[in-house]
């Protein structure tokens, strides 16, 4: 009998479900960022968790960081989506987050408290919760494994019917068998008879 391969769809199917469990993962580590300002410059650390296995610790330090600001990504459907970004004396932009999300107004208000430490020359420790991974995490997981789950079990019907008829098949050709068997012993025994 030969063994099905994976089709396209399941292969397909798959990929959501590895690229879920990579959001979840990293919807699970928080990102901490830490102010440290001194007379001449001000020095951010961004301490984050990688989301693949060995889990190792990521440490960002961004010198002479002269203010936070709102970094923003437009889709080709017209959609604007932000992120918070360090910028430096030298003009560079470091952001918090790799990805862009929606919801401008969390963003503003972390920028400003941001800003707030920097001018005051303020120490400032804040974890932010990756709350929109969790959730994209969550629906790319869940859903793609229901359907493979319909996949592999509609798969398995056709075999298992299979099967079942393999097996009928088998018990009529046993039962006719045995009745020519029993009519052969019964033309026997009747041949002896008479």
């Amino acid at each position: 009998m030969k063994k099905k391969l994976l089709l396209f769809p399941e292969l397909f199917i798959s990929c959501f479900v590895l690229l879920g469990l990579y959001l979840l993962l990293t919807g699970l580590f928080p990102i901490n960022i830490e102010i440290n300002p001194s007379y001449d410059k001000t020095e951010v650390k961004i301490h984050k968790k990688s989301a693949v296995p060995p889990f190792k610790n990521i440490d960002i330090v961004i010198p002479n960081v002269k203010q936070a600001v709102i970094g923003s990504s437009r889709s080709s459907k017209g959609g604007t989506t932000y992120r918070v970004e360090f910028e430096t004396f030298d003009g560079k932009r470091i952001p918090v987050t790799s990805y862009y999300s929606s919801g401008y107004v969390p963003k503003e208000a972390l920028q400003k408290s941001i800003n707030k430490a920097i001018q005051e020359r303020s120490e400032y420790k804040r974890v932010i919760r990756q709350t929109f991974l969790l959730i994209f995490g969550f629906i790319f997981t869940l859903i793609p494994s229901l359907m493979l789950i319909g996949f592999i079990s509609q798969a398995k019907k056709p075999a298992e019917q299979s099967v079942q008829k393999q097996t009928q098949h088998y018990q009529t050709r046993d039962t006719f068998s045995s009745h020519s068997e029993d009519e052969k012993y019964n033309d026997i025994n009747d041949s002896i008879i008479k």
